[in-house]
């Protein structure tokens, strides 16, 4: 049976159309006869142009509505607060923009049900359309937004706490941030992992690997542990004199690394690479020889299956949302978040010994296999099935 399904997913600061995870998973829901609208508000802050001029110029290059691979694609501007608007009114304004929007889809071809990436602002906006389409409601947490608002250290904002009992089906991208919210929702209600995927084309044909290439790929954010990382490799470095670490990603830490890989002097053997498209971050993957990343606050970490699809040894952190996929000295490393010692260790070790990681190597690859998009979308389709017919029996 094909639906017409309404996601809810804001516009992020990045190099895709609106949200990559979002969107490979609509157009694998379109390749299996499902009708996929989006509705992503753009968040206008107030005074934009002269504080986020970044965040303005991603505005004006927005278009207002767009088709792309078959899913329908409309942006909607909005007024934005930050958190403290966020906390007051939650996703009220997001709701006020895409309503209209949702309204006119559902008169054109009925909507079946609403599905909200995101918990606080997404979620709130979601289940409110949802109810007023007379919709089953359906929910997926991806990582910051549940991390950073059902922490460990802190009660969760009523309204958000709110969105996860209502919901019909909630949906998260791994068993860490599940268990968060399972205290929220009670055992009859649907609560569904569904992993994310990856897309194997991307990856360049043959074998194009550079030993001793050591990559990593995030935002340059603390909790990236980016620093830890570099750290980890000067100590590291003279030992492997053909050892050199590529840093592919932007952030506010850019200027504190760079000093950082002055002071160790590793400049020519540390580089930070910037921004790329995401077919040349996966090409990076595939010719590098390690893959480092013991960030804290993974939801799950699609960059850690691509470098695993890629063939790298992939080092992880352990207790973050990895640990779904990857088993310590199995298909890759985990170590503790950010400690350097560890990480140290783990790439001399993966460095040290090219002949017993090639065993990881193929487990890694088998283990990113069975991670498509196909199969999140069949998975998602799952859980739609079962929300459609708990609705009626209710």
């Amino acid at each position: 049976m094909s639906d017409h399904i309404l996601m809810l997913i804001h516009r992020l600061a990045d190099a895709s159309p609106y949200s990559f995870f979002v969107h490979e998973q609509a157009r694998a829901l379109v390749q299996r006869g499902h009708k996929v609208s989006v509705i992503s508000p753009v968040s206008i802050p107030p005074m934009m142009d002269k504080f986020r001029p970044d965040w303005a110029k991603i505005v004006r290059d927005t278009p207002e509505h767009l088709l792309l691979d078959g899913v329908e694609i409309s942006f909607p501007r909005c007024l934005s607060f930050g958190d403290r608007g966020e906390k007051l009114i939650g996703g009220q304004l997001y709701l006020q923009a895409a309503l209209p929007i949702a309204r006119k889809l559902n008169r054109t071809c009925t909507v079946d049900l609403v599905h909200a990436h995101t918990i606080p602002r997404d979620g709130h906006a979601g289940m409110q359309i949802a109810k007023a389409l007379g919709v089953p409601f359906a929910v997926t947490g991806h990582g910051t937004d549940v991390i950073r608002y059902f922490g460990n250290d802190n009660m969760p904002w009523k309204r958000n706490i709110e969105i996860v009992r209502r919901a019909d089906a909630l949906m998260a991208v791994s068993s860490n941030l599940m268990a968060r919210l399972l205290l929220y929702r009670s055992p009859e209600q649907i609560s569904e992992v569904v992993h994310n995927g990856i897309d194997f084309s991307l990856l360049p044909e043959g074998e194009v690997r550079k030993p001793g290439r050591i990559l990593t790929v995030g935002s340059l954010k603390k909790r990236k542990c980016m620093d830890t990382t570099i750290a980890a490799f000067a100590e590291i470095a003279d030992k492997f004199p053909e050892a050199e670490l590529r840093i592919v990603g932007i952030g506010e830490l850019q200027n504190a690394l760079m000093q950082q890989i002055s002071d160790l002097n590793l400049t020519g053997r540390a580089k930070l690479m910037g921004g790329m498209p995401h077919a040349e971050v996966m090409r990076e993957m595939a010719e590098a020889d390690l893959f480092v990343l013991p960030s804290y606050g993974e939801g799950y970490g699609v960059v850690y299956l691509e470098a695993m699809a890629a063939g790298c040894v992939t080092i992880g952190a352990l207790g973050e949302g990895i640990t779904d996929t990857i088993q310590d000295g199995v298909n890759g490393r985990l170590v503790p978040a950010g400690d350097k010692d560890a990480v140290r260790d783990a790439m001399d070790w993966a460095l040290s010994h090219p002949e017993d990681t090639r065993a990881m190597r193929e487990h890694a690859r088998a283990s990113a296999r069975l991670l498509t998009w196909a199969a999140n979308a069949e998975k998602t389709e799952q859980v739609y099935a079962r929300m459609r017919n708990q609705s009626k029996v209710q």
